[in-house]
């Protein structure tokens, strides 16, 4: 690692549905351990739990206030008959909770990771209407309409790159990833969304690797297997595996 980097340590937060909360979890611990990301890089369910994060505000609370909105309650959500269903409440609660109303604005500095459906690329947006650029990086495909921002339709990044470390990797001397996206074997696939949900994630899988690999210090709670990306009810199960496999991490890095 060398010391001329812009920033001491950048986070990689990636997409994971309800298992989002695992995210708050590992930031907890990392910051009771003095450990204080001073750049963040997040997809879909990452890029909500980064904005928040970005914006000065600590773990626990942003938990408290995910899980009190239920916005990772994606199980609550049936596919409907006219259209797909929309994020304006994810985009009123940002409106409600971050003042600043461009991402360039934030107290971190922020990447979020969107497919442009258009051109058919990711971009990697650090400036932008913060609402829906965070909304656009979060909109799962099939189950959400796609967000409109200058002329072209987005839908979540993780489409292309559901672990975006590229736009911080040559800025930090270390980068800390957290995947919450492990795949396991399943048999529970009952009803249209619950297959939606599986071929996303099958999907965006199987492009991270070689990004994982170039992580410094790689977090990826096992345990998350076995959990529903659609389901937040166990949002405090959720947030305690994010914990524990971070502290695990720190402790036999002797950090």
């Amino acid at each position: 690692m060398t010391k001329d980097k812009q920033y001491k340590i950048g986070i990689v937060l990636s997409g994971g549905g309800a298992r989002g909360f695992a995210h708050l979890g590992a930031l907890q611990a990392l910051h009771e351990h003095k450990i204080y990301p001073q750049i963040i890089s997040g997809v879909s369910a990452g890029a909500i739990v980064g904005a928040f994060y970005a914006n000065g505000m600590a773990p626990e609370d942003i938990f408290d206030l995910l899980k009190s909105k239920g916005i990772f309650n994606y199980s609550s959500l049936a596919l409907p008959l006219k259209g797909l269903l929309g994020l304006e409440g994810l985009i009123q609660e940002l409106q409600s909770h971050i003042e600043c109303k461009d991402a360039s604005e934030l107290t971190k500095p922020a990447f979020f990771a969107t497919t442009n459906l258009n051109k058919g690329i990711v971009e990697y947006k650090n400036s932008g209407p913060l609402p829906q650029v965070v909304a656009a990086s979060s909109c799962i495909p099939i189950l959400f309409k796609p967000i409109e921002m200058d002329g072209c339709l987005y839908i979540d990044g993780g489409t292309y790159d559901n672990f975006p470390i590229k736009p911080i990797r040559s800025l930090c001397e270390t980068v800390i990833g957290i995947n919450i996206s492990p795949i396991h074997v399943t048999q529970e696939l009952d009803g249209m969304l619950q297959i939606a949900a599986r071929v996303f994630q099958l999907s965006v899988n199987s492009t991270i690797q070689s990004s994982l690999s170039d992580c410094d210090i790689m977090i990826e709670p096992k345990k998350l297997s076995t959990f529903s990306i659609l389901d937040s009810s166990v949002a405090d199960q959720l947030y305690e595996i994010g914990y524990d496999a971070t502290i695990e991490k720190l402790e036999e890095l002797d950090l």
